[in-house]
């Protein structure tokens, strides 16, 4: 037998420290003078500074690795990016067509993706709406690339350089009546360069939680160094009017604004470019449904083909089955996405799911989804109608405070 001592053991995991979260999986397009150590054409991954510095590291590229770094400046390293490089005379709108951008895509579980371009010293944009023709190309392009992955159940959200923006606000192609949800322009520069402001806005969203504003001032000032010098076209944003900013922000675009509580600068808002009643026109709203699309896809995938109990007088689908399908989804939604949704009173995700709701009840629902007359006999469809319904979290953009004396 020992004698009496006291004896200490170091526990672990009290500070509740998380790993880099999956949902801010990322990739890069970009357009680099040379080609990095992997080459040009070759999609690979990088999960720390010191990674990219490995394989940007040739003289030439120093802009693109700056750019490339500051991502892990909001991103905490070990987050996934997965890089494609290619010429330097590339635009972003090839970069985004399906042949290219799906090296990324289909390598990695994606959900953001930027595309930045680094042109040779004799390129001359060509400026159309305030910026060169490429940007509003590649919206196009990302926005093309975007539903193919929908379709693929892969859905992620673009964020495409504001390359060579001439600073006027009032000129700026304006997306306040646009459709592309899936994208946004990053409008900015940090030390001159469009692509790296694109890169701290990318890191910014990755290391955020998918509900979360990236303007959100309580995530702090975007990080950069004191002496950085961050503009809006030419002009610095400290001189940037408040009527400009306004403007850009309601043609949908993102961009830094000073930070009036602390020193530094924060992003404007989340916009993307689409028309603001469009429920998915904030790029948080985007993140949320693509997860649930994942989990969604995921959860159902695996009924696929199961034989099923059928009501015997109808041929409709069995109550106990409808109930197993719906309590399905929820459940998935609940453990895997609770936090970025509102929640219930009981605490769990609010999220609702009906199997072949009354078509007179909803009638709208169905309306809305192109669903004429719907048939529940299973045995002549062999098809289902299921409506999965999540409620979001608000979010605090306008707080009018009244602030006096009392007697």
């Amino acid at each position: 037998m020992l004698r009496p001592r006291v004896n200490i053991t170091a526990m672990n995991g009290g500070l509740n420290i998380l790993p880099p979260s999956e949902f801010g999986t990322s990739a890069v397009l970009v357009a680099a003078p040379v080609a990095p150590a992997a080459g040009y054409g070759t999609a690979f991954l990088v999960k720390s500074k010191a990674q990219i510095k490995t394989a940007f590291g040739q003289a030439g590229n120093e802009a693109v690795l700056a750019a490339l770094q500051a991502f892990f400046n909001e991103a905490p390293e070990g987050t996934k990016l997965f890089v494609l490089a290619m010429a330097s005379t590339t635009n972003m709108e090839t970069m985004l067509a399906e042949a290219n951008a799906s090296k990324v895509l289909t390598t990695g579980n994606v959900r953001l993706m930027a595309a930045i371009k680094f042109p040779g010293g004799s390129y001359v944009p060509d400026i159309e709406d305030g910026f060169d023709t490429d940007v509003n190309a590649a919206v196009i392009a990302a926005q093309t690339l975007a539903d193919t992955y929908f379709q693929k159940k892969k859905p992620f959200r673009a964020i495409v350089e504001g390359f060579a923006f001439d600073g006027v606000a009032d000129t700026a192609k304006d997306y306040g009546a646009s459709s592309y949800r899936n994208v946004a322009i990053c409008v900015g520069n940090v030390d001159g360069s469009t692509a790296l402001a694109t890169m701290l806005l990318l890191g910014r969203a990755a290391g955020s939680q998918p509900q979360q504003n990236i303007g959100r001032i309580k995530s702090g000032s975007i990080k950069i160094a004191e002496t950085s010098v961050i503009k809006i076209g030419s002009v610095l944003v400290d001189s940037y009017t408040d009527e400009d900013l306004d403007t850009l922000w309601e043609k949908r675009y993102i961009t830094p604004e000073k930070n009036q509580t602390a020193s530094g600068y924060v992003w404007n808002d989340d916009n993307m470019l689409t028309i603001s009643t469009d429920d998915y026109n904030s790029l948080r709203n985007g993140r949320v449904i693509d997860n649930a699309v994942r989990v969604a896809f995921s959860t159902y995938y695996q009924e696929l083909k199961d034989d099923v109990d059928v009501d015997e007088e109808t041929g409709r689908i069995s109550g106990a089955v409808e109930k197993a399908l719906e309590n399905a989804v929820e459940v998935s939604i609940d453990r895997l996405l609770g936090g970025q949704l509102s929640s219930k009173k009981d605490g769990t995700a609010n999220v609702e799911c009906m199997v072949n709701p009354d078509p007179v009840q909803y009638e709208m629902l169905y309306t809305k989804n192109g669903i004429q007359n719907p048939n529940f006999n299973l045995l002549q469809t062999n098809q289902i109608f299921l409506f999965v319904r999540c409620k979001p979290k608000g979010v605090l953009k306008f707080i009018d405070v009244y602030l006096g004396f009392t007697s």
